[in-house]
């Protein structure tokens, strides 16, 4: 037996393992991780005690457990995994609708118009589905970084055009960390440079401090970042396609806060927040 045949064999191992099981996003790769990292150290072991590559394989994943008793037992452990990304998912969509219907008053004056919801409500539809199921499936660090350089200068090229002016760079430095009120919101909603990276640097400071410890601090900044720009991105694209500027800026507005809040909305706030939601109708 080869060693690629080796890896093969675990990976599929873990694979079958957590076909049938309550895990999604983060916490699936997280102990998807770990047991990879455990089943290689456990096959490394025994084979510097002179164990043949077949036999500590076999070994390996004997001793680790039958698939079944596994996955009752991660179920039983984690019954309300996919119940809580629903919880963070209904989270995220309240106070992006509630920004779109208060925001547009507060900021320019305008008055209520029955599109301030169910433009929102459309745009988190695209917002969800694409983050789910394209954007959130890359995960590579490598990939993460070319791509976060290549949509970041992207950005800046459309940045300008939107806004219609010539930066040089002391302009562009100056407003990276500007905290005037005017320079973090206006005309464009949440949409300005100052306040895009503001919401960037919360999102480092998010990962650095966060509790997973299974991947690398630096890998989990690349990717959380290349997430947030990859989504404000298609944002300001989709924005391009909407039949009148107020639907183009409340789709690029929707966009770059569910964007921000998927990066910064941890598990264990949405678990506290349903503890008290569950508290409120209890009583």
């Amino acid at each position: 037996m080869s060693e690629r045949q080796v890896i093969k064999e675990i990976e599929e191992y873990i694979t079958k393992l957590l076909d049938n099981v309550h895990l999604v996003g983060d916490e699936k790769r997280e102990i998807e991780t770990e047991w990879k990292q455990h089943l290689y150290d456990h096959y490394d072991a025994l084979r510097k005690q002179g164990a043949q590559k077949g036999e500590a394989i076999q070994t390996v994943i004997q001793q680790f457990g039958t698939i079944p008793l596994l996955q009752q037992e991660i179920n039983q452990t984690y019954p309300s995994s996919i119940k809580n990304h629903i919880y963070k998912e209904i989270i995220i969509a309240i106070i992006c609708i509630a920004a779109s219907i208060v925001g547009p008053g507060l900021l320019i004056g305008a008055y209520f118009q029955a599109y301030f919801v169910t433009t929102p409500i459309l745009a988190l539809l695209f917002a969800h589905f694409i983050y789910r199921y394209i954007v959130k499936k890359q995960t590579y660090w490598l990939f993460s970084i070319i791509g976060l350089a290549l949509i970041y200068a992207l950005f800046i090229q459309l940045f300008q055009s939107i806004i219609g002016n010539d930066w040089n760079m002391n302009t562009y430095i100056t407003n990276l960390f500007s905290l005037n009120w005017s320079d973090l919101t206006g005309e464009n909603g949440i949409f300005e440079f100052t306040t895009v990276h503001m919401m960037w640097y919360v999102i480092i400071a998010m990962q650095i401090i966060s509790k997973n410890n299974f991947f690398p601090i630096w890998q989990k900044v690349c990717n959380a970042s290349f997430h947030f720009w990859s989504m404000l991105l298609i944002g300001i694209m989709l924005a391009r396609f909407q039949s009148s500027a107020e639907w183009a800026m409340i789709y690029l507005n929707v966009f770059l806060l569910y964007a921000f809040l998927q990066q910064v909305v941890s598990m264990n706030l949405v678990l506290v927040c349903k503890e008290r939601m569950n508290r409120m109708f209890v009583r």
